[in-house]
């Protein structure tokens, strides 16, 4: 893997960490950009062509959980100003739930 591809992958871990939206956004598309820009100088058939997809699809669903756990946060804190409250139309989720499987 390029060493560009994994400076991109830690800028995005960390604009996730500091909810930098934005940013996230930005970096993401730079990220599939230079992972993308990689694969094409490969082989085909290379062998680490899946290895190189199961790592985006795990830095990407890592991203995407933070920033949705993120923002929810966020929403969840605006509901608890009482000032707000009145202007907030509370919808109700279903219960979340977690599921692991071993």
């Amino acid at each position: 893997m390029p060493e560009s591809v994994s400076e991109i992958k830690v800028e995005l871990r960390r604009a996730v960490l500091s909810e930098s939206y934005s940013e996230v956004q930005r970096l993401t598309m730079l990220f599939c950009e230079a992972v993308e820009t990689h694969v094409r100088t490969l082989a085909p058939g290379d062998p680490s062509i899946p290895e190189i997809g199961a790592m985006v699809q795990e830095t990407l669903q890592w991203a995407s959980s933070m920033v949705r756990s993120g923002r929810e946060t966020l929403a969840l804190q605006l509901t608890l100003i009482p000032k707000v409250k009145p202007y907030l139309q509370i919808v109700s989720f279903p219960p979340a739930t977690l599921q692991c499987d071993v």
